[in-house]
């Protein structure tokens, strides 16, 4: 098994998702890498250093640079991985700089090698894995395999909303299968509240049976157009807006921040004259195109924001279906819906700041693909909710 540095981080939060990853990727990209040329053998895996800059040879400096507000463990581990690496190629590394937007720091790595091997060693033995619940589901292609190893135990960790705490207080009152869930709903209803137990109940059902249960009516949906916003967070920068209408995708684009405020009043002028519902998912949308108005000093009708539709919302009010998560990405994928790209949320920070760096129009055709996607995977996802309703 081919392990690289940047696989550190899915290996401290969810090792499954790293095996997963691991055994589908193709190798060649890594090698492809300029920087991916020092590697070592180790617990019978082989271990390849990536970095981002080659500060210095002699001495050697090198720098991993990242996206996020804070300095984590896990890029003390990644930092001792690289260094691990490239010592064990008689290569004497002066130091490591961890860099982002916010902070760069010089890492003092050494400590953090035998934690590291501890890690690596674990996973590079061990052939199954205990599967829990992290922040990366929601994003994860490979949660609906966690998905149905859980469901084949009736495990309640996967129940959506379903917070660990809960379960342990459902798991103290011996609820702790999906079936117990249905049976023991008085119960339930006694600690959650009427509305929390239905709604428990429903995702129950939905799991056991393996399909969607619409609980809710539907309130009466409006042809409309599609938007989904794509920010580079270290800046504040929204740096693009897609639109689909009628099967058309238009992406409002700001190549530089001075920029920002013609696409943003461009994006606005476009739904303003539409006067169609504006269908998005989650509450991302409203809250920039808010901030932006205060940024830029642009006044908003009060009934702007009126046609705006929240589909995440549509579907966490009405509907339970047999998922870890209630993602964009998780809906469409389990209604059939594939993206082009192996983007997402947090990989497309990485990507775009990969382009200010670089120029690469490869680079923003592809985050143009994935926006493109998004949105039409809203629109996918509306129109199943809809049949499912019927």
């Amino acid at each position: 098994m081919i392990i690289s540095s940047k696989d550190v981080k899915t290996i401290y939060f969810c090792p499954q998702k790293a095996r997963f990853e691991i055994k589908n990727r193709n190798f060649k990209n890594l090698k492809d890498n300029q920087h991916s040329i020092f590697l070592t053998d180790a617990f019978g895996c082989t271990l390849i250093a990536e970095f981002d800059e080659l500060v210095s040879e002699t001495p050697l400096v090198i720098k991993i640079k990242k996206t996020g507000k804070r300095l984590s463990e896990y890029h003390m581990l990644e930092s001792a991985f690289v260094g691990y690496v490239l010592e064990s190629n008689e290569r004497k590394v002066e130091s490591i700089i961890v860099e982002s937007p916010y902070f760069s720091v010089s890492i003092n790595w050494r400590p953090y090698v035998t934690k590291l091997l501890s890690l690596i060693s674990s996973f590079c033995e061990m052939d199954e894995f205990h599967i829990s619940k992290t922040h990366l589901c929601r994003t994860c292609q490979f949660s609906s395999e966690c998905f149905k190893e859980i469901v084949g135990m009736e495990n309640l960790t996967f129940l959506y909303g379903v917070k660990s705490k809960t379960i342990e207080k459902l798991t103290s009152y011996g609820i702790n299968t999906l079936k117990d869930v249905i049976k023991m709903n008085n119960i339930i209803e006694e600690i959650l509240g009427k509305e929390k137990s239905k709604r428990l109940v429903f995702q129950a059902k939905s799991i056991l049976e393996n399909k969607p249960i619409v609980f809710k009516e539907l309130p009466k949906l409006l042809p409309g157009i599609y938007l989904d916003i794509e920010s580079y967070t270290p800046i504040n920068f929204d740096y693009l807006f897609g639109i689909l209408d009628d099967n058309t995708y238009i992406p409002f684009l700001a190549l530089d921040p001075v920029y920002e405020k013609d696409a943003f009043k461009q994006a606005l002028e476009y739904i303003s004259k539409s006067k169609k519902a504006v269908y998005h998912f989650h509450n991302y949308e409203v809250i920039r195109f808010k901030k932006l108005s205060r940024k830029y000093g642009i006044n908003l009708s009060k009934t702007f924001f009126s046609n705006f539709v929240d589909v995440y919302k549509l579907y966490s009010d009405h509907v339970a279906l047999p998922i870890p998560s209630y993602s964009l990405k998780n809906i469409a994928r389990f209604f059939g819906f594939n993206w082009r790209t192996a983007l997402n949320g947090q990989i497309v920070v990485g990507s775009y700041a990969e382009y200010l760096a670089t120029g690469d129009k490869r680079i923003l055709d592809e985050i143009l693909i994935y926006n493109e996607d998004d949105v039409r995977a809203t629109e996918f996802i509306l129109k199943k909710l809809i049949d499912i309703s019927n």
